[in-house]
């Protein structure tokens, strides 16, 4: 009766991930790390990577975090006024663990596409470049898994929330609400913009560190002053820790109970 029983529970497994994989889904595998599970091609034709963090709990439609770290690059480290400055890449954040432990998919893209910033080559989010491909990693993760399309946010810190705006803004039904960590909606040149549509959309989380580079916080007030002014549901969180310029991983529950607040409801 033993053997029986084991026979028909491995069969049915054997059924359940058929029909995932008919469905157009991939089977489940909590708490696991993803290495570009399905893959992307962007309008350049260039192969695409990303990392999908699976949580513990893998019960219902889930919600999808998708992160952006800053600009990076090795030659900052010769630079004195950047000796402390990481990009905040995602292992710092500490989402992975948070993401992990609330039942929220992580998905991690890499970008791919160099350009130079203060005179070094850096990695950071070239919007004309990476957004295509962006998009097709968001949308190839939404329809293989189970995830949950009124759930969909974006956050980004530095550069990555700049390119958080892009994305929004491209597709602002998509999105619920977006983290904009230390930078804001603005072009290359360095001006506020305002949102494409008029609100509400997707909901704005503004915030920066204590002693953020002054230039940066007042792109995060004026922006989220005109977001406002558009009909979006903004908060702006001033002087969070750590001191500098990096993510504020002990604001990651409140970051997560205002996404879920400010998000779109329809």
């Amino acid at each position: 009766m033993k053997k029986a029983s084991r026979a028909a529970g491995l069969v049915a497994g054997l059924m359940t991930e058929l029909i995932l994989a008919l469905a157009g889904c991939h089977a489940p595998h909590p708490g696991k790390v993803l290495e570009t599970p399905f893959p992307v091609v962007d309008q350049a034709g260039n192969a695409r990577e990303y990392r999908l963090f699976l949580p513990d709990r893998m019960k219902g439609r889930l919600p999808l975090l998708v992160y952006f770290h800053g600009v990076m690059s090795p030659c900052f480290k010769k630079n004195p006024s950047l000796k402390n400055y990481t990009g905040s890449p995602v292992e710092e954040t500490g989402l992975i663990a948070f993401c992990r432990s609330r039942g929220i998919a992580l998905l991690v893209p890499t970008a791919k596409y160099e350009y130079t910033f203060l005179n070094c080559p850096s990695l950071g989010w070239l919007t004309s470049m990476e957004i295509d491909g962006v998009e097709k990693m968001i949308d190839t993760v939404a329809a293989r898994f189970d995830i949950d399309g009124r759930r969909i946010y974006l956050a980004g810190i530095s550069a990555g929330a700049v390119f958080c705006h892009f994305l929004a803004n491209r597709r602002p039904r998509f999105y619920s609400a977006i983290v904009s960590h230390s930078q804001a909606y603005v072009n290359e040149g360095g001006e506020v913009l305002k949102p494409a549509e008029k609100g509400p959309h997707f909901g704005i989380i503004f915030c920066y560190n204590e002693g953020d580079y002054e230039q940066l916080i007042q792109f995060c007030i004026d922006s989220e002053r005109i977001y406002r002014g558009e009909g979006y549901r903004t908060i702006l969180l001033p002087d969070l820790p750590p001191k500098g310029h990096a993510w504020s991983s002990r604001n990651n529950e409140r970051f997560w109970k205002l996404l879920v607040r400010l998000g779109q409801k329809e």
